[in-house]
């Protein structure tokens, strides 16, 4: 029992890990990027740096567009938007890599349509699934409750959002990769348990139980059954519909939104 379960557990972690493994279409090849302006000039350029390099690392951990980025109002962009927060952020991220492609863009604005500081953390294309409006939110609080511009300005701040769209993000997959990654398990486990079986050819299947029970250790004087009542309660599993949060004035579908601060 205990070789079959440690079979079945081996070979499901196998799954997981082929699974999890990002994979190219024949001849495809997929280019993200990652990109910092800061227009707000928040941080230092070893700042700056040090961001950058954690960009870089969400880009390929999380196989997706990542941009950041600071601004000191709602004006002087060289695009159209609606003068909001939400759609400077979003159309912000539609300039720099196109309509409803994969990506995440983080927003930093110290004076939006109200003249309130608040920050702004969106996916598109296939984030707008991988990045749920209260991952989003979540996010964003955990920077704000941490921020503390004392010690450190804006940059442990703008880090924590990354490392927080990092945590949240996986890879994305294609659509062969999971039925793929079930068959070479599913191979495995059988080769595993024909190893296992193998070992066992002195074992013979018993007919009865007569060989396991000491004689005399079995005095059954009496036997009653009783039916006990059982309850059964079902709670419907919350559903995390995150999908077209919001829509920017180009056309882009986002999941995520803001916070004041």
């Amino acid at each position: 029992m205990i070789k079959r379960f440690t079979a079945i557990l081996f070979a499901l972690v196998l799954i997981l890990s082929v699974a999890t493994l990002p994979a190219y279409a024949a001849g495809e090849e997929v280019v993200y990027s990652y990109r910092f302006d800061d227009n707000a000039d928040l941080l230092t350029d070893a700042e700056e740096q040090a961001l950058n390099e954690t960009l870089y690392d969400v880009c390929a951990a999380c196989s997706c567009n990542v941009v950041f980025f600071t601004a000191n109002d709602l004006n002087g962009a060289n695009f159209s938007h609606l003068n909001t927060a939400q759609d400077y952020t979003q159309r912000y991220y539609e300039t720099c890599c196109g309509v409803n492609t994969d990506g995440v863009v983080c927003g930093l604005i110290l004076h939006d349509e109200d003249g309130d500081r608040q920050v702004l953390l969106y996916g598109s294309g296939k984030c707008v699934k991988q990045l749920s409006d209260s991952e989003s939110e979540d996010i964003r609080n955990n920077a704000i409750s941490n921020h503390n511009p004392d010690r450190n300005g804006y940059y442990d701040f703008l880090n924590s959002i990354a490392l927080g769209v990092k945590g949240a993000v996986p890879p994305h997959l294609k659509w062969y990769m999971l039925p793929l990654a079930l068959i070479i398990g599913f191979v495995i486990a059988l080769l595993i348990m024909a190893i296992f079986k193998k070992q066992l050819k002195t074992v013979q299947m018993e007919r009865g139980a007569v060989n396991y029970v000491r004689p005399g250790s079995m005095n059954v004087t009496a036997a009653r059954d009783t039916y006990l009542y059982s309850t059964v309660s079902r709670t419907a599993r919350p559903k995390n519909n995150s999908s077209g949060s919001s829509h920017s004035s180009g056309g882009g579908s986002y999941s995520g939104g803001g916070s004041k601060f």
